[in-house]
């Protein structure tokens, strides 16, 4: 990669600081006071960072201060949780709460007045963050472009909005936002470092792509941004260097004893490029393979060049850094080579457990084996670190193997709402820009599977009493976060808020049928899968057979459950009279049940409609067989051979017949 200099710092971005510097610092709130500073944190984050991908690539030599830092400090796999959607976590990752707790379970939210939908923002979420309790309690923090911080809250120190320079978000429209920065003065200088560093240019871009000046031109004149590997590459190393920059000029000023950034590039560029990262997959061209086969390599490059400049930072100031991802992402041969990364309702399909978690510092003596840990005990860690006061409700607790002589004291937990405020900018009510902003998002959600186009149209069908800043997508997560964790009970009713928000979101349905399937509640579950199926669900066969599938494995345990299968097939042969293929498994379900009679009148119409399906006519000898009618079953097994000669079951039962010893059939009635 070409590399440009880190750390020029705009005049523009220092005439801001030095005029906002006594802005900086508003009194501590209840629960305040200096105690003696701890060693200073930095924390970085990589969103989809994973080890399957950074190990090979540490060995390769191609990431030499992430090599430092594995080798200096120590290492986890992080489990992560579902639904793995990134706001959901990071906001876990800042608070140390569940969802049900910090409110933010979604990409996005509702105008309160205008029911809009906007990018998430800082007013979902219901509890301080750690920038909050270390701010009152003395410290000084900086934050940069973590999910879910606009508008910017008021710290002692620095606080950059995950508006600034963003992957998702349309970034020439909400980088005018008000409330961009804490200060607020800070917010011209990171809009300048984003017009110097947030578009790059063919020569940096043409380092990790093998593409001509002529393609690069063109894709930049179609402006598809994350729809084309090529736009979306120069997007995503932009975002990235823009909030490096500001995140270590910022830093380097500052000198905050907490610093947290976060790096959303790490998971977009597996979403825009994993699929023609080696090796092949049989799905991508040659001439695709060879263009962009090493932009994941490239990206990763300067992600770890950047680590580098906070590594040196941190060995400086003697301080801790930890570095640490939402969850991680299928790079080798589990990638799933029919599904895009970037279309709808596949982008899931990539993500997966675990994330990853490494540090070094004073705190972490340095160990080879690679430990365990979750994203609950994330918060929990930092508070230790820097000798916080950490939640009742925390779930976590600090990760093994610190070195405790060099902690500060560990002060007994208090509950952080209670003792701990949030103070947010004001902002004015949305305006049109606000308006177009949200409808960009919108797109590139829809863009990279995180969104359905029917479930970006829905207008909030709750009453004006009962209306609130919650999607349906935020009570669905929340509830599949729950469902996921053993608590389908307790998962039901949220599943319930998200159709009262949309009574016809898909995967929402799809989700409230999976829960009321593991609580045995059969009939409703099947009514709501079969509601999934009919409002648009994405994966509709594969949904309506798993279904099919999960009652005939039960049916060695539970002899009731050949009736329900039975009965979910009638209705979704009410449901939906065009679909053949639900008519051949109902008239399948039947044989199976010693139906045969009813069987054969299903495959009797199905045969004249397609007298050359084979399945079909064997399944008429079948049930001619069962019946009693061995000329039948013989003639129809004679009308699939002549399809298919090469039929050696077949042409066994027909050998039975003939030779007269298969009067009775295993589905007779007789």
């Amino acid at each position: 990669m070409k590399r440009t200099a880190v750390l020029f710092v705009p005049l523009l971005f220092l005439a801001a600081l030095a005029s906002t510097a006594s802005a900086a610092e508003p009194p501590p709130a209840k629960g305040g006071g200096k105690p003696a500073r701890p060693a200073p944190l930095l924390v970085v984050g990589w969103d989809g960072g994973d080890w399957k991908l950074l190990d090979p690539l540490m060995q390769r030599g191609l990431l030499p201060n992430l090599s430092a830092l594995v080798a200096r400090g120590r290492t986890w796999n992080l489990e992560t949780v579902n639904p793995m959607i990134s706001p959901l976590i990071w906001t876990t990752l800042a608070t140390g709460r569940s969802p049900v707790d910090h409110g933010i379970a979604d990409f996005q939210e509702l105008d309160p007045k205008t029911r809009a939908r906007l990018p998430i923002s800082g007013w979902s979420r219901k509890v301080p963050a750690i920038w909050n309790v270390a701010s009152a309690k003395g410290l000084k923090v900086g934050v940069v472009g973590w999910w879910a911080t606009w508008p910017a809250e008021k710290v002692n120190g620095f606080f950059v909005s995950d508006r600034a320079s963003p992957v998702l978000f349309p970034a020439e429209v909400l980088s005018g936002s008000p409330a961009l920065t804490w200060p607020e003065g800070l917010a011209e200088g990171v809009r300048l470092v984003g017009r110097r560093d947030g578009t790059p240019g063919f020569d940096e871009v043409s380092h990790a792509l093998h593409v001509t000046k002529a393609e690069f031109d063109a894709a930049v004149a179609a402006k598809k941004g994350l729809a084309d590997p090529i736009t979306g590459y120069q997007k995503i190393m932009g975002s990235t260097r823009v909030y490096a920059r500001t995140a270590l000029e910022l830093y380097d000023r500052e000198k905050p004893d907490l610093l947290m950034v976060y790096f959303e590039g790490t998971d977009e560029i597996g979403h825009l490029l994993a699929r023609f990262y080696p090796p092949k997959l049989p799905t991508i061209s040659e001439e695709d393979f060879r263009k962009y086969e090493g932009g994941v390599a490239a990206y990763f490059q300067e992600a770890d060049r950047i680590l580098g400049e906070f590594l040196k930072r941190a060995e400086k100031a003697g301080a801790n850094l930890v570095l640490l991802s939402d969850h991680g992402f299928k790079w080798g041969a589990d990638r799933p080579a029919s599904s895009s990364s970037i279309q709808f309702d596949t982008a899931f399909l990539w993500h997966e457990s675990p994330g990853i978690l490494a540090a070094a510092g004073p705190a972490f003596p340095a160990a080879a084996a690679r430990g365990k840990a979750g994203i609950f005990d994330v918060t929990p860690t930092l508070c230790r670190l820097l000798g916080l006061p950490g939640d009742p409700g925390f779930e976590g607790r600090p990760v093994s193997g610190l070195a405790a002589g060099r902690l500060p004291a560990a002060p007994a937990a208090v509950s952080w709402t209670k003792t701990f405020k949030v103070e947010r900018l004001a902002v004015r009510a949305s305006s049109e820009a606000d308006k177009k902003a949200g409808e960009e998002f919108t797109k590139k959600l829809i863009s990279l599977g995180y969104l359905t186009g029917a479930e970006a149209a829905a207008v909030d069908a709750r009453p004006p009493e009962r209306a609130g800043t919650e999607t349906a997508g935020t009570f669905q997560n929340i509830a599949t976060f729950l469902r996921a964790r053993g608590h389908a009970k307790e998962a039901l009713p949220w599943y319930r808020k998200a159709l009262e928000v949309n009574p016809k979101a898909p995967t929402a349905l799809f989700n409230y049928s999976v829960a009321l399937q593991i609580l045995n509640q059969w009939d409703e579950s099947d009514d709501a899968l079969l509601a999934a199926i009919r409002n648009g669900y994405h994966d509709a066969e594969a949904a309506f057979y798993r279904r099919v599938t999960s009652y005939a494995e039960r049916r060695e345990k539970d002899p009731k459950s050949r009736l329900q299968l039975v009965k979910f097939l009638r209705k979704a042969v009410d449901a939906f009279p065009e679909s053949l293929r639900y008519r051949a498994s109902l008239g399948k379900a039947l044989f199976e049940a010693k139906e045969c009679a009813a069987s054969q009148t299903i495959f009797r119409d199905l045969t004249a409609r397609n007298p050359r399906d084979t399945e079909v006519l064997n399944l008429m000898a079948l049930t001619s067989w069962c019946l009693g009618d061995l000329a039948g079953a013989r003639d129809y097994f004679n009308r699939s051979l002549a399809v298919d000669p090469n039929q050696p079951v077949v042409r066994g039962g027909l050998g039975e017949l003939v030779r007269g010893d298969g009067g009775r059939s295993p589905g007779s009635t007789r």
